[in-house]
């Protein structure tokens, strides 16, 4: 097979290992493409037809990327696989079809405000001072209310609320009763679907029945909520687990990603786990100066005697 051919022998030690993984990978070392190897290799002996692998990211160009990747090896991802970013598998199959169970609302929850559609704060009955910043508000690990992104104040000269002049008490009241209502931010639904396994021990072991193994790309990049229910299916039965990233690549700490999660589990996980650390895009001398910024503990090597042989030419403008 192509993919898995042209792969380096560094890249290659992944298809040999199953398990709980963490892969760490430099800029450059093609993470995304050993992801979608690791993926083709499997599916090429999968027998099960009610079981499947779950591989997830976090942006839809990565899950976009790694779909490109099998396509053009005539691997296509069809039932029981599912291939999306976290977001997605956390709505499709957890919190959309359970979270009546938690929000107590009648019917399906709703998926309202960014990246879902543009919150309309007339929605339901009623109005208050909160209702508009309904898509703003959700909840920490621990349920404690938290602002997510700005809240526009046409009072104020500056443009945004301050958030000490909000009441904590009266935003949770709103939220709630919105959330009664069946409507829910993506905050929301990460939260209540790890309330959901949580208290659902069935659901969360079916959940595994269903996905025995899942791929995490980007993985530095899970909030401490998404990584919780990452924890609770490892400890319904999931055994099968690989997550794929690099700390120094974070870019969603402003939306709550936490990539000391990430390290943390690279540590757990270190007798299994994997460094790809060969850039394949980048000459030698760029990645003696970029390892001053990596957390990783050797230089970057470069994959080919041509990039040795590129000068860098660094101008500095004013």
């Amino acid at each position: 097979m192509k993919l898995i051919d042209s792969l380096s022998d560094e890249q290659k030690e992944l298809l040999n290992r199953d398990g709980k993984i963490v892969l760490r990978a430099c800029p450059g070392s093609g993470k995304t493409y050993t992801v979608s190897a690791k993926l083709a290799d499997l599916i090429s002996s999968w027998d099960s037809k009610i079981g499947g692998i779950a591989t997830l990211s976090f942006t839809n160009v990565a899950w976009k990327e790694i779909d490109k990747n099998l396509t053009e090896n005539e691997i296509y991802i069809k039932y029981p696989h599912f291939l999306g970013t976290i977001d997605s598998f956390i709505n499709k199959f957890i919190f959309l079809p359970f979270g009546h169970l938690v929000l107590n609302c009648k019917e399906r929850p709703q998926l309202v405000g960014e990246p879902h559609s543009t919150w309309n704060h007339n929605t339901g009955k009623g109005h208050n001072f909160y209702r508009p910043h309904f898509d703003k508000f959700s909840f920490d690990i621990n349920g404690g209310i938290k602002k997510f992104g700005f809240i526009q104040n046409p009072f104020n000269n500056s443009g945004y609320a301050d958030w000490n002049n909000f009441s904590k008490a009266n935003a949770l009241k709103m939220k709630n009763e919105l959330l009664e209502k069946g409507y829910a931010t993506q905050n929301d639904s990460n939260y209540f679907a790890m309330k959901i396994l949580e208290e659902n021990e069935f659901i969360a072991k079916s959940l595994v029945k269903r996905f025995p193994y899942i791929i995490i790309d980007e993985a530095q990049d899970t909030s401490d909520v998404q990584m919780r229910i990452i924890d609770i299916l490892i400890d319904n039965g999931l055994e099968n687990i690989i997550l794929v990233g690099d700390h120094d690549q974070a870019i969603y700490e402003w939306n709550n990603a936490k990539p000391e999660l990430f390290n943390q589990k690279y540590e757990d996980w270190s007798e299994n786990s994997l460094i790809l650390n060969v850039n394949r895009r980048s000459s030698q001398t760029i990645c003696n100066h970029t390892h001053n910024l990596s957390s990783l503990e050797s230089v970057s090597t470069i994959s080919s005697t041509e990039l040795s042989e590129i000068t860098p030419i660094v101008e500095v403008c004013d």
